[in-house]
């Protein structure tokens, strides 16, 4: 046994009980969750009529806030699901997978003016669902910041470069600001407002978690107002993930 082996397996050890300490807290605050949201909504039906404009305001405040909460717990365990998983790599049709996530988008908003592009036969190697939730991160991303554009457009390519995968999404959105590069892909960093189309700030963070398990990187580039490109290089496609 080397030196080295007794400090692995504490740090796997810690990682599985954060795992557990975060599985168990985004779980048991489901119950007092639904519990708000369940009492909310029977007051603001039951006593409709005896409630004041305002006060119904404040009920349909608290159950937003419900809603969204749960979604953050959801977020929460997507990232947790992204961390520990186990790897089952087999060759993924990602131009499918993109064009999928993108009809579910356009389907939610249909009479939002869209212009996606997605190139043909984007082929990976590595775990399709986790491959698949990497592309609906980025294109739910890419969606949601372009909302205010007057049409939006959407592209997705790639291409083979020095013996790796390198997926680019690309879109014509409000874009960031280039100082908040390095917040961009951390937990519940958000470098926009809700009204922007910002979400929970795990998206982004999901993302790069599921590039790095693949043995890979995800980055972006930005000017605000100007739109973003975000690249997530992969190993070449003959390659199996390591399971990181």
């Amino acid at each position: 046994m080397t030196e080295a082996d007794p400090q692995l397996a504490a740090l796997e050890a810690a990682r599985r009980q954060l795992q557990l300490l975060t599985d168990a807290i985004t779980h048991d605050l489901r119950a007092p969750l639904r519990a708000i949201d369940g009492f909310a909504g029977h007051l603001a039906g039951s006593a409709h009529e005896r409630l004041q404009p305002h006060e119904r305001e404040q009920l349909a405040r608290i159950r937003a806030a419900a809603t969204r909460m749960g979604g953050l717990l959801d977020k929460l365990g997507e990232l947790s699901r992204a961390t520990h998983v186990a790897l089952q790599p087999a060759p993924v049709d990602l131009s499918l997978l993109a064009e999928w996530v993108l009809a579910d988008l356009q389907a939610a908003e249909p009479g939002r003016q869209a212009e996606v592009h997605v190139q043909p036969g984007l082929r990976a190697h590595g775990d399709e669902r986790l491959l698949r939730q990497l592309l609906a991160e980025l294109l739910h991303n890419a969606w949601a910041f372009s909302a205010a554009a007057p049409q939006t457009r959407i592209d997705v390519s790639g291409r083979q470069e020095s013996g790796r995968f390198v997926l680019s999404i690309r879109d014509a959105g409000i874009g960031f600001d280039p100082r908040y590069l390095g917040k961009l892909f951390e937990p519940l960093q958000r470098l926009h407002g809700v009204g922007q189309g910002a979400g929970h700030g795990l998206g982004l963070a999901i993302a790069r978690r599921i590039a790095e398990r693949h043995g890979g990187r995800i980055s972006a580039i930005s000017q605000t107002g100007d739109g973003a490109t975000f690249t997530v290089e992969l190993p070449d496609a003959r390659e199996t993930p390591h399971g990181a």
